[in-house]
């Protein structure tokens, strides 16, 4: 079988995929990304590109995993049909969210934060892409997919409140990257505020609070 991985990274999916009897390729567009992953998994097909404009012909694959990518670009519907296009009648389409759901504690910081930063004149501060992972869902079945079935991997690894506004603030986090400091300054200490008055600083919290990858069938 052959299996492609949209939007790679330094191949946190494809490199585990590649130890397998599959026929793995993993497509990236940061050149940075592809020689960290060509130094982990050298003898993996890694292809420089990008998942809007996919290089290879109709019909050619027979699985396309796409994990924690589509909240992260704005034509993150064009990702999809490109990756519709390449797969095989009746293949599989491997979705991953991985950016958590609107009642855990991470998101609404995360989400709040992205409140700040737009009232105070940023647009599209961060994850410009697809807001939700219903709207995914909703997209791929109106193409014609059939949602087959979700996998529970359990959660993610913990972490409190208090140190997830501190990475933010590090700039460990990408919700910063796109911020003036100016208005860093001026948001991030109303985040903090906001999340003292509001929420239990020192409890842990998963992050995400379900791995969950969902199997889609392209139609025959």
């Amino acid at each position: 079988m052959r299996v492609l991985d949209v939007g790679s990274g330094t191949g946190r999916i494809a490199s585990r995929l590649s130890e397998s009897p599959l026929h793995v390729v993993a497509l990236e567009p940061s050149g940075g990304m592809v020689e960290q992953l060509r130094t982990k998994a050298p003898r993996l097909p890694v292809v420089l590109g990008d998942g809007e404009l996919l290089p290879f012909q109709d019909r050619c694959f027979d699985a396309v995993v796409i994990a924690r990518l589509l909240y992260l670009t704005v034509n993150w519907r064009r990702i999809v049909r490109e990756s519709s296009r390449v797969l095989r009648n009746g293949g599989r389409l491997l979705h991953e969210w991985g950016n958590g759901a609107d009642d855990e504690m991470w998101v609404r910081i995360r989400e709040k934060a992205r409140s700040l930063f737009e009232a105070a004149g940023i647009d599209a501060p961060f994850h410009p892409g697809a807001r939700s992972e219903v709207a995914v869902d909703d997209h791929l079945v109106s193409i014609g997919f059939t949602r087959e079935t979700a996998l529970s991997l359990g959660r993610g690894p913990s972490i409190t409140a208090r140190e997830f506004i501190r990475r933010i603030e590090s700039g460990e986090f990408s919700y910063v990257w796109n911020v003036p400091m100016d208005v860093r300054q001026t948001c991030l200490p109303q985040l903090q505020a906001w999340a003292e008055q509001t929420l239990d600083m020192d409890r842990e919290m998963p992050m995400p609070r379900d791995i969950r990858w969902t199997i889609y069938r392209r139609p025959d």
